[in-house]
This record gives structure tokens, C-alpha cells and sequence, in this order.
């Protein structure tokens, strides 16, 4: 089948990477995708956000050879929860690519893969199944080092020509444009990066919310201006 992988990652906590990944899973599958998410991150936020059992087995039963059942979020809308397991020495030392062939079998239309920030072998595993990768920053200084340290990885695996993602973006993230930081992080990165992709999501209460009430976005408010800025970054990725 044709089936469309994404891994979001931001090597920074804190910068809204779930907030998206959850938000975009919620926007694909209310176009009728059939939509994974697979949670890399000990913490299990993705999960919880969700509305669904974030202690349940998930990734790590799924990278250990297991078959544990997608916990469903919505109509169309599933996810493998983290856990601390991922932290686990069976999992620190799998391959690169062990990710990238488990997932092959699956039948779902898009796999979105939530990376942890600060975990460098499970950021690796998303971002080496992966096809497409958006990488999150806002416009902390840090956030935007460790973003850079995430497009260098992509940037050195392409031109060795490895397995893993091929097309990546960066996904301004709680961009509020009363902020001077805000108002000069798109410059910034477009000096930068100037070949790279960038697409905003606005500071919008409504996507905090959704997360707090533990609710898919589609379904918490589906007319949020948060909302549609990820309508527009599911259209970049579905069409190029």
C-alpha cells in the first residue's frame, strides 16, 4: 500500500513536538486516513493525549518483537503508547533500522512517529522509518540549537544515502507574533536554512486545551486556528 511515514522530532523539550504530532494525526484521519501514531517517548505523553490508556503495551512490546494492539483514539485513529520501557537496554541497542522494517507489514494509510526530546537512539529509529520529517522549534535559543542538531542528522543520512526520511520541513511552533523573539524566529531560520521548508503553528489556546481535556483536536475544536495551521501542514506532506 501506499502508506505515508512522518516523524516529528525536536531535540528540545517543551516546544509542542506532541502537541503537533497528535494534531496532525487527528487532521489526517478526519480526511479518512487511517492513522497511526507510535509513540517514542518514555514519557507516553502522545498517548495520554489522546484520551487513551498511556500505561498500556505499545512501542517498546512493538520494537521487542511482540504484537500489542493499537489503543483506538477515534474514528480512524489509533496509537501504540511509549513508556519507560523504551529506556530499556533491549531497545538502546537495536539497530537504526529495526524500526524501519517492523513497521512495513502495517495497515495503515500514515505512521507518524513522535520522537522524544533528548533520546538520540529512539529519535533515530523515527527518524530513520520515516519519509517525511517535520522538525519542531519555537523561538527559544535552545530549541532552535537542537533543531539544528535534528536537520544536521537528516542532512549527513541523506548524503551518505542511508535509509530515512527524504523531504523534511521545520514547524514554528506557539508562534505568537506580538512576541519580538516570535516575530524574528522566521528570519532567523530563514537565513539559516533558506532551502528549507517552514510552516508556523500559532500560539492557540484551543490546541493546550484539547491536550488537557484529552481530546483529538478534529474532535475538541476542529475550526481552531491551530487547527488549521496543521490542515496546512498535512497538505504540504500528503502533496509535496
Amino acid at each position: 500500500m501506499n502508506q505515508t511515514r512522518i516523524a516529528v522530532a525536536a531535540r528540545k523539550g517543551g516546544v509542542g513536538k506532541t502537541t503537533i504530532a497528535c494534531g496532525l494525526a487527528s487532521v489526517l484521519a478526519s480526511r479518512g486516513q487511517k492513522v497511526l501514531v507510535i509513540d517514542l517517548d518514555p514519557q507516553s505523553n502522545a498517548a495520554y493525549v489522546l484520551g487513551t490508556n498511556p500505561t498500556a503495551p505499545g512501542t517498546a512490546d512493538f520494537l521487542a518483537g511482540e504484537s500489542p494492539e493499537p489503543l483506538k483514539a477515534a474514528d480512524g485513529l489509533y496509537v501504540l503508547p511509549g513508556g519507560p520501557d523504551l529506556a530499556g537496554h533491549t531497545i538502546q541497542s537495536l539497530d537504526p533500522e529495526d524500526l524501519a522494517d517492523a513497521v512495513k507489514p502495517l495497515n495503515y494509510d500514515v505512521l507518524i512517529f513522535d520522537c522524544p526530546p533528548g533520546v538520540e537512539y529512539l529519535e533515530r529509529l523515527g527518524l530513520v522509518a520515516a519519509d517525511v520529517a517535520l522538525v519542531c522549534t519555537d523561538a527559544h535559543p535552545l530549541a532552535v540549537i537542537g533543531a539544528g542538531r535534528v536537520l544536521n542528522e537528516l542532512k549527513l543520512r541523506q548524503q551518505k544515502g542511508r535509509r530515512g526520511a527524504k523531504r523534511w520541513a521545520l514547524a514554528l511552533s506557539r508562534i505568537d507574533l506580538r512576541r519580538s523573539m516570535d516575530q524574528t524566529l522566521d528570519q532567523q531560520l530563514a537565513t539559516a536554512y533558506p532551502s528549507i521548508k517552514r510552516l508556523i503553528v500559532h500560539q492557540d489556546s484551543a490546541l493546550a486545551w484539547a491536550g488537557a481535556e484529552r481530546s483529538p483536536l478534529m474532535q475538541y475544536d476542529s475550526n481552531c486556528k491551530g487547527a488549521k495551521d496543521l490542515q496546512a501542514i498535512a497538505d504540504w506532506i500528503i502533496d509535496g
